[in-house]
């Protein structure tokens, strides 16, 4: 009788930490918006793979740049507020008047390397 009782716990301690453990899963999920099915629509998809996005409203896009020292930078639409941007400094990009999506090409040439690279974001204006 006693191996039983000792058999039993043991079965609900392992399935109750495995339940705890799914239940500490969901929940960083759900704080990190995993679960959030909201209208509104991402800003930009895709984004830039080498700039990050941080806003865009009356026709100007704000963007950081990534770690890299870039030596010369040019946008195919609007007009940038520099064009050789620091690492982790912030880009801002202004005169993109319209509506509908907006695809944007950025073309910049990496200090270090020498070697010019081409970035693209499709934002979705409404």
């Amino acid at each position: 009788m006693k191996i039983k009782g000792q058999a039993a716990m043991e079965y609900l301690m392992t399935y109750g930490w495995a339940i705890i453990i799914i239940i500490v899963a969901v929940a960083a999920l759900y704080a990190m918006g995993v679960f959030n099915l909201g209208g509104s629509t991402v800003p930009c998809s895709p984004c830039f793979s080498y700039f990050a996005f941080i806003d865009y409203a009356n026709d100007t896009l704000k963007i950081r740049n990534g770690a890299y020292d870039i030596q010369s930078m040019t946008i195919d639409t609007g007009t940038l507020s520099t064009s050789t941007p620091s690492p982790g400094n912030d880009i801002t990009v202004t005169g993109l008047a319209g509506t509908g999506d907006l695809t944007l090409t950025i073309t910049y040439n990496l200090t270090s390397s020498g070697l010019v690279h081409t970035d693209s974001a499709t934002i979705h204006r409404g």
